[in-house]
């Protein structure tokens, strides 16, 4: 379910200290969107993708492992806190894929862990993905 709520997108967005610019955010069962104007078909596939995860992880499961990751590329990998949340495999799997809308068709059972290894540095822009060597 889609709601658009500035309020309630800035308020689970803080805890990934992107409160100001997310333009949204997935708290199974929802997606919490900044704006109606926010909704682009590349966006809600990436939420959907992260509904997918969290439902596969029992939820709580997914937010523990997101923040082993995260912890892990901040203090070991000493990523910076924007390139530690894209060190994700929540957000690897999602960014990498949110524009193949044929994604959630086709994605096998818990490949989140596939991303989990197979990770890849990139950067994006208003649903375009960028790799870095």
């Amino acid at each position: 379910m889609i709601i658009i709520s500035s309020r309630l997108c800035t308020f689970f967005a803080w805890f990934s200290r992107y409160s100001k610019t997310a333009k949204a955010v997935t708290v199974f069962p929802f997606i919490f969107v900044r704006a109606r104007e926010e909704i682009k078909p590349w966006l809600i596939n990436h939420e959907r993708i992260h509904l997918r995860q969290q439902l596969e992880l029992f939820i709580i499961g997914a937010f523990l492992l997101t923040l082993l990751e995260f912890f892990y590329a901040l203090i070991f990998l000493r990523l910076t806190w924007y390139e530690a949340y894209l060190f994700s495999s929540a957000e690897q799997e999602a960014y990498r894929n949110q524009n193949n809308n044929d994604y959630l068709k086709t994605r096998k059972p818990f490949a989140q862990f596939w991303y989990l290894i197979h990770k890849k540095q990139f950067t994006h822009q208003e649903g375009v993905i960028t790799y870095v060597n």
